[in-house]
């Protein structure tokens, strides 16, 4: 079995963190830099594969209005599965057709740079937020879906049961949402920057 260094089994454990896009984004625009030297390439992962994360503010701000700008408050929120109103503007099948028609009309490396960026958050979104809800999360990722259901995280996401996020910052960023197993778990709907 292979044996994973602790800060990378902590991001991915069970559930891929805000830590865990942090990981895999860094890796990536290491690779993309070692590999092409192109500084505008590499920018361009940086931003899809984590600052895509930025409609999570957004949201927290403006359709949750949440005042409590603290990086700790607003980590919780999402953590604690708090969230009712889920836009994520950028978090969206459609947009990502657009960019990539976009990128290959244009043959523009940042947009070409944003979707290999984009595509592997999503990916690994599709792959570990699923473990935390009853229902299929795949839908969930197109806008069109999230507009049917008004934005309303119950009704796309159902009533998903997960633990308390550690107490502490650094811990939780790399930590995430982490599945309740257990049947006394009060009903929460994550969805995680």
């Amino acid at each position: 079995m292979h044996r994973a260094r602790s800060g990378t089994r902590l991001a991915f454990e069970d559930s891929v963190s805000p830590g865990g896009h942090l990981v895999t984004t860094a890796v990536a625009c290491a690779a993309a830099a070692t590999v092409t030297g192109d500084a505008v390439l590499t920018a361009a992962i940086a931003a899809g594969g984590f600052f895509i994360d930025v409609d999570h503010a957004v949201d927290y701000v403006v359709f949750e209005h949440q005042r409590d700008l603290r990086p700790d408050a607003f980590l919780r929120y999402y953590l604690e599965g708090r969230s009712r109103r889920v836009v994520l503007a950028l978090h969206s099948y459609e947009l990502f057709a657009l960019l990539a028609a976009a990128a290959w009309w244009t043959d523009a490396t940042w947009l070409w740079g944003y979707l290999i960026g984009a595509m592997m958050h999503l990916t690994l979104d599709l792959i570990f937020n699923g473990e935390l809800t009853p229902r299929s999360i795949v839908p969930f990722y197109s806008f069109a879906y999230r507009l049917a259901h008004r934005f309303e995280a119950h009704a796309m996401l159902g009533d998903p049961k997960i633990l308390p996020p550690p107490r502490r910052f650094w811990a939780a960023f790399f930590r995430g949402a982490k599945p309740d197993q257990s049947d006394t778990a009060p009903g929460a709907s994550p969805v995680r920057p």
